[in-house]
């Protein structure tokens, strides 16, 4: 049997998303869960393999080592990721730093000769940010995906696949309520507007928004890179798409609302959360059958992100996708600032 390909990989910011260990085995014969963070995730692909990690904190990079051992005997830490870009040779690099810290690295694993980015979300917390990000993928013909993990959900792929085929005639509203202490735009907002942008499938054209109380002043962004969720704030905003879609996103720390999305269309409706779905149309409500794969999350991510490294097509969570999103969340602070008016796209972030 022909040995799989090989992808040296690096892992740059050392918190759960990216080191947490997910593979123990579930009882009754179910196996491991789906991993979630990128280190599970890449454990069980057998193409990848991690040969460096990166953090600035050393207690953390000795963490990783010691816990991983097994799985990643021969991984090397590093407190400068240009030291690790420099000396690795890496295939695939994961972005996983604060939100506010991934523009720099993503340039420079890009420049160094990477051909694979994975970068957590947001993709940047400014829309300049955001471009020379993108232009400096492009330019060197890397390939990029931005971990806004829902589109590899399959609740939310056969919700669209739905939508798509007309099941309920022409999609016109999309609804999204969640609350929470982290329903905060940087955080889990990022996620919910991407969805939302996803299941329009449209340019969003123009937005307005009111934020949480507390926040009425809050331009530019002033987070941490989410460590502390009281330095963001929740929303509730109005999102116009081209095609003629409208979204109304409600995401509020304090709130305890029935979570999910629910799409209307001209002949019927769908609400759905993270693990399931039903769709109501006149003759009744039919409730989506659950469909298992072998792979979804993050490993579907890095399985998505390699297969369009090798056909050099576009990863379903490209950079510019991830731009929009970023867009809309900093065009809901821009509605704030100019006291809740409409804010059209495309956004001057100089001028707010």
């Amino acid at each position: 049997m022909k040995k799989p390909k090989q992808y040296r990989v690096g892992i740059v910011g050392l918190s759960g998303i990216s080191a947490r260990h997910t593979l123990d085995e579930g009882s009754f014969g179910l196996g491991a869960e789906m991993p979630h963070s990128h280190a599970s995730a890449y454990a069980i692909l057998p193409q990848t393999e991690i040969v460096g990690v990166c953090d600035l904190l050393e207690e953390r990079i000795d963490s990783f080592i010691e816990e991983w051992r097994d799985t990643y005997p021969q991984v090397r830490g590093y407190t400068d990721y240009r030291e690790m870009l420099a000396k690795e040779d890496l295939d695939i690099i994961s972005v996983a730093t604060s939100d506010n810290r991934h523009a720099d690295i993503v340039v420079d694993a890009a420049e160094s000769g990477v051909r694979g980015i994975l970068c957590e979300k947001p993709i940047a917390t400014t829309l300049a940010d955001a471009d020379r990000m993108i232009a400096a993928v492009e330019r060197h013909h890397a390939t990029m995906t931005i971990d806004h993990s829902r589109r590899w959900f399959p609740i939310f792929r056969q919700v669209k696949e739905e939508v798509q085929q007309g099941t309920i005639g022409v999609l016109r509203r999309i609804t999204l309520n969640f609350g929470g202490p982290r329903a905060i735009l940087f955080r889990n907002g990022t996620h919910m507007i991407d969805t939302i942008c996803y299941l329009a499938d449209s340019d969003p054209e123009w937005v307005f928004a009111e934020l949480d109380d507390g926040y009425e002043d809050y331009w530019p962004y002033q987070g941490d890179g989410g460590r502390n969720p009281d330095l963001e704030p929740g929303c509730s905003g109005y999102i116009h798409f081209k095609n003629g879609v409208r979204a109304f996103y409600n995401g509020s720390k304090g709130l305890k609302p029935r979570r999910g999305f629910e799409l209307t269309g001209s002949e019927g409706w769908i609400w759905m959360d993270d693990h399931r779905a039903e769709v109501g149309k006149e003759e009744g409500i039919r409730h989506l059958p659950s469909r298992p794969h072998t792979h979804s999350n993050t490993p579907a991510v890095i399985r998505d992100l390699i297969r369009a490294m090798e056909t050099g097509a576009e990863t379903i969570s490209p950079p510019r996708e991830a731009r929009k999103t970023l867009e809309v969340i900093l065009g809901f602070l821009a509605s704030q600032k100019r006291g809740n008016t409409r804010i059209d796209f495309p956004l001057d972030e100089n001028a707010v």
